[in-house]
Order: structure tokens, then sequence, then C-alpha cells
């Protein structure tokens, strides 16, 4: 599911980037930010858990030229599971700054900065933080979802690299998705899509759990609400454990929001 999450909140933002590009001169600086929220089983490697998870961020542009932006960011995330898991109940802060630039029907970005999380092994709760990231979509706005008669077929490829976490600081984690949907009917705003999705993770510590090839099939119902969208669905998902050989399956049920907003700050 957070792959699915990745690649969801990618694709809105650079919506939301395309359009403040398209209809915001230059000399004007903007405050670009989000909010998401998720909800829905963990999956099969841990059986009869459920996680809600969510996220706000909140940056300013304070350069553009073209297609590239410049500015500062803040990020408070949370997540809470059923089980009691510390490893899925935290609320991380992250400040930092990012460069991105526009290209064609993806975003690339890097960016860096402090997250504020504890180390459980050390109790430092403050730790440096970098990532790369690119996003590629193809009939990925509303209207391939909420609109027209013939079938449309909305998908992604994500891609991020880097210190993701104050848990483990020191860990570099990568991960790649791939989601390919079919949008077969379009009613009154609403979208039923049918997709797969296959996901690949590593990280430079080697830990099991952090090197896993995931495949889900299954079908959402999608809805474009006021500055964002709002997705549902059922899937079946297989891991396999590339370290360890292990593999595993179970059926996850997901809800997901997504919100965005990008108005004008100033004059520069």
């Amino acid at each position: 599911m957070r792959n699915a999450i990745c690649s969801f909140i990618v694709l809105c933002a650079l919506t939301t980037s395309a359009n403040a590009q398209d209809a915001t001169p230059p000399t004007l600086m903007t405050l670009p930010g989000s909010f998401w929220i998720s909800a829905g089983n963990v999956g099969p490697a841990e059986p009869e858990n459920r996680i809600t998870q969510g996220a706000m961020e909140q940056g300013i542009t304070l350069w553009r030229r073209g297609s590239w932006f410049v500015g500062p960011f803040v990020s408070v995330s949370f997540a809470a599971d059923t089980v009691g898991y510390e490893w899925n109940n935290k609320h991380p802060m992250t400040i930092g700054g990012k460069l991105q630039q526009r290209m064609g029907n993806g975003v690339l970005q890097a960016g860096a900065g402090v997250v504020f999380e504890e180390d459980p092994s050390t109790g430092e709760d403050r730790h440096p933080t970098a990532f790369v990231g690119y996003w590629v979509g193809w009939q990925g706005d509303l209207a391939a979802h909420a609109q027209g008669r013939r079938p449309a077929f909305p998908g992604s490829v994500n891609i991020s690299s880097g210190l993701l976490t104050g848990r483990d600081p020191d860990n570099w984690m990568s991960y790649a998705t791939l989601q390919q949907g079919i949008a077969v009917a379009r009613a009154g705003g609403f979208a039923f899509v049918p997709y797969g999705s296959s996901g690949v993770a590593f990280d430079s510590k080697r830990r099991p759990w952090q090197n896993r090839l995931t495949n889900d099939a299954g079908v959402k119902v999608v809805r474009a609400v006021s500055g964002g969208v709002i997705e549902a669905g059922v899937a079946h998902r297989h891991q396999y454990e590339l370290l360890t050989g292990g593999s595993t399956s179970d059926p996850v049920v997901f809800v997901n929001l997504w919100i965005g907003w990008n108005p004008v700050a100033a004059n520069r």
C-alpha cells in the first residue's frame, strides 16, 4: 500500500505543480502544500494488522525558472496500527529544502534536511535526511478517471531513494514501483479501475523486511474531490523476500485521500 500511496501523492503533486507553472508568473512566490491520509491492511508481512497513516507538507517556492523550482518545506506525519508495533506507531517531522524539475509527464526532485524522529537504538532524535526521486505518469490526470466513455489507461512509475527514516538513520533505502490501471467505467464523477502494480525495495544494511518484491492485483473506485482525490479498493498482495527466499500473500483493503493547494504568497 505504501508504494501505491507514493505514486498517488506524486501524481497529484505533479498536477498541482504543472497548473502552478502554467498559471503563475515566475515573479510570484507560491505556497505549495498537501495533506494525505490512508487506512487499510498492512499486508501479508503483518497479517491481521491494520494501519492508519498520513502527512501534511507545506513548502515555499522561493525561486523558479522555467521547469525548475527551489524552496524550503516542513512536513509532519503520523502512523498508528491496531497491534501496537513500535515501528508502526510514530510521528516524525522533517524540515528541509527541495529542488524539483518538471520533465514532460514526470517530475524529478532532490532534497535534504533534518528529520526529527527517535532512533530506538541510540535515543537520538535528530538525523540528517537526503533523498532523490522521479515520477512519470500517463493518462494520469483527473479527466482520465472521471470523464469520457472510452476506457482510459492511467499508470505511473515511481522511484525514490535516500535516508528516509530517523528510526534507521544510516540506512539508505530505495524503492521502485510500476502501476497500471484501466478505467473501465466512469459515471457521476466516479471511476472503476482494475489495476496491477509491482514494486521492489532495497536497503544498504540488507534488512530482510526492506528487501522485497511486492505485487498487487486489485480494483479501486476513484473520485475527484475539491482540491484532490479519494480512492478505495481491494487487492490481493504477494510479497517475496529477496534475501531469505520466503513469500507470503494476503488480501488488502485500503482507503486513500489526498488534498493539495498552491496559493500565491506575495510579489517578489
